[in-house]
């Protein structure tokens, strides 16, 4: 066998072991390409799903803060009203002795009223807690058990009026 010959065999060896290797990579790279399709494709329920939970929490975030304005508001009126009563009754006083018995006179219903706001506030953050509470329950239940749970409704607060007092 001439050393040409020996050659040529060598090369189609080699050839061979290259497209060996060849289709060895490019089967590993087909394989791979295939299972992040899977991977992708699975993961399109759950990024609906959390997506879905991001909008209704920006929902209750949403409605939380105009509501949380709303009562700091109504807060605000309740201390400027009692500051402007408490300075009318100020300037009225004829001595010290009056001065302070009329203050005295103006602390239950001060206290009276900042105990509703605080009610009122520490209700609107609980209500609001619980309906936050619950998308993430719901949430949690449809990933990991696929639990479909249709939204419950908002809970609204009921202000209940007061009774009429007899004078």
């Amino acid at each position: 066998m001439e050393i040409r010959d020996q050659l040529i065999r060598v090369g189609q060896k080699a050839q061979a072991r290259v497209g060996d290797y060849r289709d060895a990579f490019i089967g590993v790279a087909r394989r791979g390409a295939l299972q992040a399709a899977d991977g992708v494709t699975a993961v399109r329920t759950p990024a609906r799903i959390v997506a879905e939970a991001g909008r209704r929490m920006n929902d209750v975030s949403h409605r939380y803060v105009a509501r949380f304005v709303k009562q700091q508001l109504h807060n605000l009126e309740g201390v400027l009203v009692d500051g402007a009563d408490r300075l009318s009754r100020a300037a009225e006083a004829k001595d010290l002795r009056t001065l302070v018995a009329e203050q005295a006179k103006l602390y239950p219903a001060s206290r009276e009223r900042l105990g509703r706001d605080l009610k009122a506030t520490w209700t609107l953050t609980a209500d609001t807690g619980r309906e936050l509470g619950s998308i993430a329950s719901e949430t949690y239940a449809q990933l990991v058990h696929g639990v479909s749970v249709k939204p419950k409704a908002a809970r609204r607060s009921v202000r209940r009026k007061k009774a009429a007092t007899r004078k």
